[in-house]
């Protein structure tokens, strides 16, 4: 029997707790691309150095064993607003910390300011909105809150101003977010994966790293790095259920809304890399005991624009802090934002694609990365 890359399925879900295998369905299926490694089984083995009165080597001893790999995934909505994408959702969600969803609402009348406004939904700083602040779809603007006060209504203001003052009753559209707030816990998913008849279900898994690429003619996706603390195979059970899938439009780097600061730019592409947990066992612990996030994030990358427009860049290059925003699509349900927040540019690298000159401008991210779905 040949075991190929087509006949391979895979579905995540949310544990309660560490230790606590969830229990998953059909709908938790990864809709993972054919370039993903997949999860596999690891051990670690050690060289016991025994004299056995031979010329052929020791015996190991295995003393660990743990699953890892790379899943590759398209980045894009689950097609319903404010309903997270059932099998990137886990992914993301381990790896920065938190989710936030947040229900449709609107701003309350005479309350609409450049820097902010008053809405009964009960939100979180560092959410993500998208408020229609002409009061319908023509004038979508997405912004981070920045403050929040009041008792309900609560009294919010963004990150970045407005265009205009929300007019009254705009609305605000449902929609997810993913950030790290640094107060959370670590938070686990359970993973199984199915070849033919072989099944690998991996408990306790984080997504530790993401690599995210959005080029000028490539769908917008993410390399998620994922390690579990443990594994069972069996061969007793073809993949028992039925996948459904978010099926929703593929979102290009094409048409994306890119802004460098306060202001739109052209751009080749944009890459960025997290990582954000660690293996740490311990003489207490029965192989790896934990992958608890190390004391910082690893947290950069680049973007690569055309050189025709120093204006968007000339405090970048100072040193300057930035925040760099990505908006794609148009439809309720798949949309995509992607903000980086506090970015510094650490040094230029010019090139020329067929005679073109352009940067590739390496960079740190400080203030944090939040994804958003609306």
């Amino acid at each position: 029997m040949i075991f190929g890359k087509p006949d391979a399925t895979m579905y995540a879900g949310m544990q309660s707790a560490k230790g606590a295998a969830a229990a998953l369905s059909g709908s938790d299926a990864v809709d993972f691309l054919r370039e993903s490694s997949l999860i596999w089984p690891k051990g670690e083995q050690v060289d016991r150095g025994l004299n056995r009165a031979g010329r052929y080597p020791s015996k190991k001893a295995i003393i660990g064993q743990w699953g890892e790999g790379e899943v590759m995934q398209e980045v894009r909505g689950s097609g319903t607003a404010g309903t997270p994408p059932n099998g990137l959702s886990p992914f993301l969600e381990t790896l920065l910390g938190t989710k936030l969803t947040n229900a449709a609402g609107t701003v309350e009348i005479g309350s609409g300011a450049v820097d902010g406004f008053d809405s009964t939904l009960d939100l979180s700083v560092g959410q993500v909105l998208r408020v229609d602040v002409a009061g319908d779809a023509s004038k979508m603007e997405i912004r981070r809150i920045a403050t929040k006060s009041g008792g309900g209504p609560y009294t919010y203001t963004v990150q970045r101003e407005f265009s205009q003052a929300p007019v009254d009753s705009a609305p605000i559209a449902a929609g997810v977010t993913y950030l790290h707030l640094s107060t959370e816990t670590e938070s686990y998913m359970t993973v199984e994966q199915y070849i033919k008849t072989v099944r690998h279900k991996f408990t306790d898994a984080v997504c530790e790293s993401l690599a995210l690429t959005i080029a000028e003619r490539e769908i917008i996706k993410g390399t998620f790095g994922v390690r579990a603390l443990t594994y069972a195979k069996t061969t007793a059970t073809p993949d028992p259920y039925t996948e459904v899938f978010d099926d929703t439009a593929a979102l290009g780097g094409v048409d994306c809304n890119l802004i460098v600061g306060t202001t739109a730019t052209n751009m080749k592409n944009v890459d960025c890399n997290l990582t954000t947990r660690r293996a740490r066992g311990g003489i207490n612990s029965a192989g790896f005991g934990d992958l608890p996030w190390n004391q910082t994030f690893e947290a950069g990358g680049s973007l690569s624009p055309w050189v025709e427009d120093f204006g968007a860049f000339d405090d970048f290059f100072a040193g300057t802090l930035a925040t760099i925003e990505m908006s794609k699509g148009l439809v309720a349900g798949n949309m995509l934002h992607i903000e980086l927040a506090d970015v510094q540019y650490t040094g230029p690298e010019v090139g020329d694609d067929e005679g073109d000159f352009q940067w590739n401008l390496p960079f740190e991210i400080t203030g944090g990365a939040y994804i958003a779905l609306f």
